[in-house]
């Protein structure tokens, strides 16, 4: 069987609820990431629009904190802070057809709502859920 690896950078971004399952150690965080950064640039999806679900408070917080290196590290390479960026993240920037001064004002929002961000451990979007929707939920 061969053995296919996913390309956070150059896959199809999909309407709807997309699934990452792996292993401990296959760079569910860097993927999660990505698909952020690009779902904000490419779509203009609000931060906040977005929902990131994991098992562990240690998860959540290091998911929260790549998202934001992740939309920082691409506002600093539009500014033309290039040292230290990730090569992936300037290939990807240098192939999109959309104004740099248009996915920096994407990138500032996204950056500015942050503390917005649906990233939850599974039981904490449970209680949000419950907590928002109570009379619905009985």
């Amino acid at each position: 069987m061969e053995t296919k690896y996913f390309d956070a950078v150059n896959t199809e971004l999909l309407k709807g609820i997309n699934l990452i399952e792996a292993s401990a150690g296959t760079g569910k965080t860097y993927t999660l990431a990505m698909l952020v950064l690009r779902f904000v640039v490419e779509r203009n999806i609000e931060i906040q629009k977005l929902l990131l679900v994991t098992f562990t408070k240690a998860a959540t917080e290091e998911l929260k904190d790549r998202v934001r290196k992740r939309l920082s590290e691409a506002r600093s390479a539009l500014t033309g802070q290039k040292e230290n960026i990730e090569v992936s993240i300037l290939v990807w920037l240098d192939s999109l057809a959309i104004e740099p001064k248009l996915i920096k004002q994407r990138l500032d929002l996204a950056l500015l709502d942050i503390d917005q961000a649906g990233i939850f451990t599974i039981h904490g979007f449970c209680q949000r859920v419950l907590s928002e929707h109570a009379l619905e939920s009985g």
